[in-house]
């Protein structure tokens, strides 16, 4: 789970789920990008 924030704000988060296998670091980066890019979206 990564917090998408914006001017300072905690405005949701990105979260995924998997039934099937346990999440990498690729996963992780991906969830972290995603909420800076919505992050940066919601401040403009």
């Amino acid at each position: 789970m990564v917090p998408i924030i914006a001017e300072g704000d905690a405005l949701g988060a990105v979260l995924f789920l998997s039934k099937e296998q346990k999440m990498g670091e690729v996963e992780g980066k991906l969830a972290q990008t995603a909420a800076g890019f919505l992050g940066k979206q919601m401040e403009s």
